[in-house]
């Protein structure tokens, strides 16, 4: 009897268990949107990364989010957590009709990323693939209409510089990345 008693208890404390167990696991179903997400009039899709839709809410990849609207993004390690700088209260955004960005121009799908900001510049660096010399020639057609100038006594055959006021842009190929770097004076 004692065996049987003590098989009773252990089984239910295996069963209680695994009840908690199983109540603090939840299962979330994402489906794929069918809709269009347009971002600066150019349409993202990404097969390998896509938006999904859970109850009627969108969800982007933190990557890709950042990619598209050129919000900042890192992993902090040391802390265990993903930190997001929007920009604010900074002199650059891609998307004020100021300072074009070289994806939307070109209605590539991605490959910015910001590589430097320390408050007066930033660097943002596209996959050479996608640095065609119509691309290019697109991108500063845009920074021309946009009132940037080309400054001939700066430039050379590596960097390409274009001032506004006090802001200015260069453009130069480094290894394999167009590079699209943006200080203010």
């Amino acid at each position: 009897m004692k065996k049987f008693i003590s098989g009773c208890i252990v089984g239910s404390c295996l069963m209680l268990g695994t009840t908690v167990y199983a109540e603090q696991i939840k299962q979330f179903i994402l489906t794929p949107v069918t809709y269009p997400i347009v971002v600066d009039g150019v349409e993202y899709k990404d097969a390998e990364r896509p938006v999904l839709n859970y109850e009627g809410s969108t969800y982007v990849p933190l990557a890709k989010l950042g990619d598209i609207t050129g919000v900042d993004y890192v992993w902090n390690d040391q802390l265990g957590r993903v930190e997001i700088n929007t920009g604010k209260g900074q002199f650059y955004s891609e998307y004020n009709g100021d300072i074009p960005n070289y994806a939307s121009v070109n209605g590539i799908s991605s490959g910015k990323r910001i590589e430097l900001s320390d408050g007066k510049t930033v660097m943002y660096a596209y996959d050479v693939t996608d640095a065609t010399d119509g691309n290019i020639q697109k991108y500063v057609n845009e920074l021309e209409k946009q009132g940037y100038v080309y400054e001939s006594d700066t430039s050379d055959d590596e960097v390409s510089y274009y001032s506004k006021g006090d802001i200015f842009v260069a453009l130069t190929v480094m290894g394999y990345d167009f590079n699209v770097i943006i200080s203010k004076e």
